[in-house]
């Protein structure tokens, strides 16, 4: 709360009123507290505090606007105990004018925040670090991207619905307008809606702390935010080593997206990670490097393939694209491959009914499928799997056995083999 005097009239030459200007929590009272002054007993110069002159003649005068500012301070600390938090402007007003002083007030219009502009001061306040993690960290550029897409999304929302909300508008019906749009309209799978409606929650949980959204609106707001088990591939040994023995490339810049990908399906490394290893990482036969997504060390003993992709590069590996352009330089090299024609049927929740979508099996490779294939083709080999999780840095095994993509039949296999042994 800030509480600051001033004259309606400063400019006048003679008596004058005082009036106070109470804002908080983006509202604004205009108070009265009964005092005058003549102007020439006030300081009103820019860059300094409006505020009686020091002076003996001013004593009564500065004692009384003291205990008024006390008095408004006072109240609004009553009120804020008995109202879990949030002081409605009316109340406010009310709880001063219920006081012996003769004060008069006058409520100002609180500037009303739309969603849009504040979920995009989020984005800002979190780039910029005002905005930290529950651990009091700056959260990185990659835990930012899904703010941007989800805040294009709700934009679109807005549009559908032609109408604009506002942060004081937050309820119930608003979050379930905003869910039913996402499925049905937009028909997204479970775990894209989810993950906006989960971003889209972080926001206004961030509005409250910083006093533009009702506490009370925001707890108690129930969303479904169920995800389901992500249905994708990985690639086996023979499939990865087709990629390998590409040797056509249209640049050397798909030549340096394959190799790259090779060293992901080899390290177990994130994209984030793979895609940034320099000859500092490598020492004494390992990859040593702080994950960037976590910030923990990580070693990785390079693979003989590994050392062969490095070695032609002994000034070290060139420049990685950005993930989306990895990601449709690495189909192209992949879609001649007959090993990668296969149909692969994947699940997905849309529209609240399970479906079965077919794809080409080249159509789903992407920079993360380096890394499920590391997990599960080692996992395969009988790679104890608390080894593999030490190199993946996973941290549960929940977490990893979701990267092990193998069905039913490699299930069995691998179970068989085991017997022979």
């Amino acid at each position: 709360m800030t509480i600051n005097f001033y004259l309606r009239n400063p400019k006048k030459d003679g008596i004058c009123a005082i009036y106070a200007s109470i804002c908080y929590d983006n509202n604004r009272l205009i108070v009265f507290p009964g005092e005058k002054v003549h102007t020439g007993d006030w300081i009103n110069k820019e860059g300094k505090k409006n505020e009686p002159k020091a002076s003996a003649k001013n004593g009564t005068l500065i004692g009384n606007l003291f205990k008024a500012e006390k008095l408004y301070r006072d109240i609004y600390d009553d009120l804020k105990v008995k109202l879990g938090g949030i002081v409605p402007a009316d109340i406010f007003k009310k709880s001063i004018a219920e006081k012996k002083n003769p004060l008069v007030v006058k409520v100002v219009k609180p500037i009303r925040v739309r969603i849009a502009d504040f979920f995009q001061r989020t984005i800002d306040d979190t780039k910029n670090g005002d905005r930290l993690s529950d651990k009091k960290l700056k959260l990185k550029a990659d835990s930012i991207k899904p703010y941007n897409s989800t805040l294009a999304g709700y934009k679109a929302f807005e549009l559908h619905k032609h109408k604009v909300f506002y942060m004081d508008e937050i309820s119930q019906k608003l979050l379930d307008d905003y869910d039913k749009y996402l499925t049905q309209e937009k028909k997204l799978a479970l775990n894209t809606k989810s993950r906006h409606l989960k971003t889209f929650m972080l926001m206004l949980r961030y509005g409250v702390t910083k006093k533009v959204a009702d506490k009370n609106a925001v707890e108690d707001i129930k969303l479904c935010l169920r995800v389901e088990r992500s249905d994708s591939i990985y690639l086996n040994d023979d499939e990865i080593n087709d990629i390998l023995n590409v040797t056509d490339f249209k640049t050397p810049l798909y030549q340096h997206v394959r190799d790259y990908f090779i060293i992901g399906c080899q390290t177990g490394l994130r994209f984030s990670d793979y895609s940034r290893i320099k000859k500092e990482h490598i020492n004494n036969g390992k990859i040593q490097l702080i994950q960037k997504k976590v910030n923990e060390r990580v070693t990785v003993p390079i693979h003989p393939i590994v050392e062969k992709i490095l070695a032609k590069y002994p000034d070290g590996l060139p420049k990685c694209p950005p993930n989306q352009v990895f990601n449709s330089y690495l189909k192209e090299i992949c879609a001649p491959l007959p090993s990668l024609q296969k149909v692969f049927e994947k699940k997905i929740t849309r529209e609240n009914e399970v479906v079965v979508e077919k794809f080409c099996k080249h159509q789903l490779v992407q920079s993360h499928t380096a890394r499920r294939s590391f997990a599960t083709n080692e996992y395969r080999r009988g790679t104890p799997a608390i080894t593999i999780m030490a190199i993946t840095g996973h941290k549960s095994d929940k977490t990893f056995l979701n990267y092990v993509k193998m069905d039913g039949e490699e299930h069995a296999d691998l179970l068989g083999a085991s017997w022979k042994k």
